[in-house]
């Protein structure tokens, strides 16, 4: 029998998140699961879009909002109970919260609150550091045992960390945490076969784009994983 090949969407929703997962499942991922803050969404509209690239996909949801991070622990063991038996052999990290400002506007306060908080720093930095102490021994078994399998984590980031925007500086400091962390695990893990790499888009996603849609992102994205080197792929306009 065919090992069950999984990969656990962090951030699903219209965009990045669900074209990603559909890409996979598109590919002989035969297990996808979604998690976000909204369930009525992931019901009636993240998991029909990946049904519909997939038909035959084992798809389970589950609600997570990742600024509650004592909530992070108890639904990392559903998906232990979910994955049982199984190759999970993607981690996609996609989760971010904009919120525009003048560079010199936002407020001390803020700012403190944006390290310590439920907001851009918490949200994509804390919670990720939970998930990777969670997945990172998981992908290094898998690389033990099935040594043609890529065990990957992947984080959606920008350009912020090099290019920061000024309406964006909270973000921006984010994201370049994010960054920081990501390199780390690449470095530490990197020999173990795990691959921890930035999907670092440049710009508003928009179906549109030329570049910058939905669709391509995903497909530069599996794209990566299928490299399966290398710390970050850029897309931009």
């Amino acid at each position: 029998m065919a090992p069950v090949r999984t990969i656990v969407t962090f951030g699903a929703g219209p965009g990045i998140g669900n074209h990603v997962s559909a890409e996979f499942a598109s590919h002989g991922f035969n297990h996808v699961i979604l998690l976000a803050r909204n369930e009525q969404r992931l019901s009636n509209q993240d998991a029909p879009f990946v049904f519909k690239a997939s038909p035959n996909v084992k798809l389970d949801t589950l609600p997570l909002d990742l600024s509650d991070t004592p909530s992070i622990p108890g639904v990392l063991k559903k998906i232990d109970d979910l994955t049982q038996g199984e190759d999970l052999e993607v981690v996609f990290f996609n989760a971010a919260r904009i919120k525009p400002s003048g560079v010199l506007d936002v407020s001390i306060e803020e700012i403190e609150e944006d390290f310590k908080r439920a907001d851009e720093t918490r949200t994509i930095n804390v919670s990720l550091y939970i998930i990777a102490q969670w997945a990172i021994p998981r992908l290094q078994q898998l690389k033990k045992t099935n040594s043609s399998s890529k065990p990957s984590l992947l984080v959606t980031n920008s350009f912020l960390p090099r290019v920061p925007i000024p309406q964006l500086l909270s973000l921006s400091l984010a994201k370049a945490g994010q960054r920081n962390m990501m390199h780390a695990f690449n470095l530490a893990f990197g020999e173990s076969g795990v691959h921890a790499g930035l999907i670092n888009v440049g710009g508003v996603v928009a179906p549109e784009s030329k570049n910058l849609n939905p669709k391509n992102i995903a497909k530069r994205a599996f794209a990566f994983f299928e490299a399966g080197e290398g710390l970050d792929v850029d897309i931009n306009e």
